[in-house]
């Protein structure tokens, strides 16, 4: 296809700049602008002291041995490197003025699997743009929400929750969509903003796949397994104005539909994944407020427990997310609120099925200060609170479709935690 769209450019480069040439034949060609190197990149370094108040622990559902008994985090202090990486751009653009470009983004992760974060091509022009690559797709691109405020490290659209907190079965921490594809390879085509309004598409034929990696169609790639979707269509349209008393505004739908394929050959099949987001932002000299609702559907939920139909009783879950900031000077100021919930579905194979109400709440408050250009530091305090009355149930229906200890998913009831932490960055 990107041979297709650079053999279009040429060709409809050459209609251009013909007529020109016969009308006047004496002025010379204009040369095609040669194409720029940018480097960018940021790194951070976080200091994190936090306290679980539950412990992780996995065992085999089949027995009361504790052979796969582990735990994870309890209280503690921990150094990290965070959101390291390096982004190369080579920008160019043709005579009738199409923009075209490659852009890498190496992961300064020292324990990550891929060196590569993103890789991709982009064209654009007054048209609109496409990116063909390993990038994010429209459903976070063109969306707004609570995150738009939050600063340090980003509160849940950061690296908090992975690094200290223990997870409680079933709850949805997370302000990304089910069916969210991440840096999957894909395809994204953005109109130009016309009267406010700008629409916007993201087609991933395989979520997992990026780049030359290898897949299977029939099981899921990761190491820690989970569901994953074909033909996965986001979807995107956002408006923005700004106010001539100087307020700004923004508003957001962003949704997501795929085909669902469970995690193992042979695991009970799930629903297809149908979710959507509204969002919006205002802002007013120095004070910002933005606001979220996500409804993930059943998007990937079991069809059934053993012979048993699942029916309504269960689902992927919403949540609310909120975000207030206020600026002076170099320093800002800014706290971040979640709540998440979902029916989960409790119960034995063999009995009635209960469902139950998981839920999320979480508290964040931080400060930032700009000590030079490029150069800033940070402050963070963040409460979690989880609960799933039916994390026994679900996470051994889990765990019997799983072969390693590792895989494991609990069951965790509940958790409460609080996290501080204390940062500096180095973005250029």
């Amino acid at each position: 296809m990107v041979r297709t769209l650079l053999g279009s450019t040429a060709l409809l480069s050459v209609l251009l700049i013909t007529p020109q040439a016969q009308a006047a034949e004496t002025s010379p060609s204009p040369a095609m602008e040669t194409p720029q190197l940018k480097l960018s990149g940021q790194t951070s370094f976080n200091s994190y002291f936090f306290n679980n108040k539950r412990l992780f622990r996995a065992t085999r559902p089949e027995s009361d041995s504790q052979v796969c008994s582990r735990r994870k985090y309890g209280r503690g202090q921990l150094f990290a490197v965070e959101n390291s990486r390096l982004k190369v751009n080579v920008d160019g653009r043709t005579d009738p003025g199409m923009e075209y470009g490659l852009v890498f983004v190496f992961d300064g992760n020292t324990d990550a699997d891929h060196f590569v974060r993103e890789d991709y091509l982009y064209f654009g022009g007054t048209w609109g743009r496409i990116y063909a690559g390993d990038t994010k797709g429209v459903e976070s691109s063109m969306s707004f929400g609570g995150y738009d405020q939050w600063g340090a490290t980003g509160f849940l659209d950061g690296g908090t929750l992975p690094r200290v907190v223990n997870d409680t079965t079933g709850a949805i921490p997370s302000v990304d969509l089910v069916g969210e594809t991440s840096r999957d390879t894909k395809l994204t085509y953005i109109t130009p903003r016309k009267w406010g309004f700008q629409v916007g598409a993201s087609y991933t034929p395989r979520t997992e796949h990026r780049g030359e990696q290898t897949i299977e169609s029939g099981r899921s790639v990761l190491p820690s397994k989970k569901p994953f979707t074909t033909d996965n269509i986001a979807s995107g349209i956002n408006f923005i104005h700004k106010f001539a008393n100087g307020v700004e505004t923004g508003l957001s739908a962003t949704s997501i539909f795929a085909q669902t394929h469970p995690e193992f050959r042979g695991a009970p099949p799930r629903r297809n994944t149908a979710s959507f987001a509204l969002g919006g932002t205002i802002s007013y000299s120095n004070f910002g407020f933005s606001a979220e609702y996500g409804n993930n559907g059943k998007s990937q939920q079991l069809k059934r427990v053993g012979n048993q139909p699942v029916g309504n009783k269960v689902n992927a879950g919403q949540f609310v997310d909120f975000g207030v900031s206020y600026k002076w000077g170099a320093t800002k100021l800014s706290a971040g609120y979640y709540y998440g919930w979902r029916k989960a579905l409790g119960g034995g194979e063999t009995k009635d099925f209960v469902t139950r109400k998981a839920k999320t709440n979480a508290v964040a408050a931080a400060i930032d200060h700009k000590l030079a250009p490029g150069l800033g530091v940070y402050a963070e305090y963040e409460n979690f609170q989880m609960k799933n009355p039916a994390a026994l149930a679900e996470g051994n229906r889990i765990n019997r479709l799983l072969k390693k200890c590792n895989d494991f998913k609990g069951p965790v009831r509940s958790n409460k935690a609080n996290v501080f932490v204390v940062g500096s960055r180095v973005v250029f």
